[in-house]
């Protein structure tokens, strides 16, 4: 009986338990630098567990767990491969067989195994396909997928943007989406997709992950293609124009591909003429003919599109305020002219009239002398006692006879000392 009942119960303990490893999960990513848990659990019918060990097979042996490859954990730790010394932590604990590897490269993306034996040689299991492990490698960066076969992107096309690292992208929280640096917070999700691409969303787009860890980025130019948009005509410089006045007028669009032609148009009345060819039309010097409405027209591989219509208008210039302040100038200048000669014609007469004036002068006042004296000695008679004096006077220019003496230009005259000598002189006289 008792023999009986410990057969029954090794064969319950069978029927109950059976050789399993379990794993989970069955991919993971994980970024570089970081560490990475294998989480796993065994189970097994008898006997006694001897040996645990992880291991990664090489590149150029099977993938499946039927070659060990190097072992990345071994419970003898002499077994361990080099480049995973000190890098693991075995949990080790019942049956619980997760695994941690610290210090995440590139070098350990592969597929890891967990196999554990008994003290039976037919006791030994090994869990079939692993988890296979990736290193997602910075920066984040975004791919741009398109329905045109050549990857270009066209106005209206649909668009998907899609943010991961290299190698894959570990899903650790929500996504982050910029557009030339600016966040875009309706955008939380790994992709971002335009049913209907605009020129608008012309620009470039980065991400990364919302965790304010990390989300190290480079950017992508979504480069959409479209004709020229916003055609403007405009005129420098601005405000009222003057005949002679130098004028530039100039055609400004948006366009991707850039534009390859700019065509000038200027419309006057009814007609539309061809003027120019370029994206700026210079008028140097502007004349009524030049005044009209203008326009060009903007050209890239995309198409064409007309600018709005500007009018140029140019004022005539006011010649006649011109011409009266140049004659008043001149009348001014000639007026001048004519002062200062007659200033200086003034001036002569003026000196001449004075140099008669002193010689008219002299003779009057010789003769009022003679004069005053003839007059003064008739009224004289009975002075007895007379005193001689002799006179000098300035040369007389009248008509009077006179009397030299030696000295040149020089008349002496004598008072006579009584009547007698009165008389006598004055019949001289």
């Amino acid at each position: 009986m008792f023999h009986i009942s410990i057969l029954m119960q090794l064969s319950l303990t069978a029927a109950v338990a059976s050789w399993s490893v379990s794993y989970s999960p069955k991919s993971i990513c994980v970024f570089e630098s970081s560490s990475v848990e294998f989480s796993c659990s065994f189970d097994f019918p008898y006997g006694r567990i001897v040996t645990t060990k992880w291991f990664k097979p090489r590149v150029n042996e099977k993938q499946d767990g039927s070659q060990e490859g190097m072992f990345v954990y071994h419970s003898d730790p002499a077994e361990i491969h080099r480049l995973y010394q000190n890098r693991t932590k075995f949990a080790n604990q019942g049956r619980n067989c997760s695994l941690t590897l610290h210090n995440v490269s590139k070098k350990d993306i592969g597929r890891y195994f967990f196999r554990f034996e008994t003290q039976y040689h037919y006791g030994q299991f090994t869990g079939i396909n692993g988890i296979n492990l990736n290193v997602a490698v910075l920066p984040f960066g975004v791919t741009v997928n398109t329905q045109k076969t050549n990857g270009e992107v066209y106005e209206g096309d649909s668009v998907t943007l899609r943010c991961s690292t290299e190698n894959c992208t570990p899903r650790q929280g929500s996504f982050v989406w910029f557009k030339n640096g600016l966040l875009l917070p309706q955008a939380t999700e790994q992709e971002f997709r335009f049913s209907s691409v605009s020129h608008r969303d012309f620009g470039n787009y980065s991400c990364g992950l919302n965790n304010g860890v990390r989300t190290s980025t480079t950017e992508t130019l979504l480069d959409v293609r479209y004709s020229p948009k916003n055609v403007q005509t405009t005129v420098f410089p601005s405000g009222e124009i003057e005949e002679g006045d130098s004028v530039t007028l100039k055609c400004i669009s948006n366009a991707n591909p850039a534009l390859t032609n700019y065509t000038w148009f200027k419309i006057s009345d009814t007609n539309v003429s061809y003027v120019g060819s370029d994206s700026k039309r210079i008028l140097r010097t502007v004349g009524q003919k030049d005044a009209g409405r203008y326009f060009c027209v903007a050209m890239n591989d995309m198409g064409s599109h007309n600018s709005t219509v500007i009018e140029l208008k140019v004022k005539v210039r006011d010649r006649p305020h011109f011409l009266f302040f140049t004659m008043a100038a001149l009348l001014f200048g000639i007026a001048l002219t004519l002062i200062i000669l007659g200033l200086m014609k003034r001036k002569k007469k003026f000196i001449s009239k004075k140099q008669f004036s002193e010689k008219t002068t002299t003779v009057i006042f010789t003769e009022e002398v003679y004069e005053n004296l003839t007059k003064s000695l008739k009224f004289e008679e009975n002075v007895t006692n007379l005193i001689y004096a002799d006179l000098m006077l300035p040369p007389s220019y009248s008509d009077r006879p006179r009397h030299n003496t030696q000295e040149d230009g020089a008349v002496i005259y004598s008072i006579p000392k009584n009547k007698e000598e009165y008389e006598k002189i004055t019949e001289q006289i």
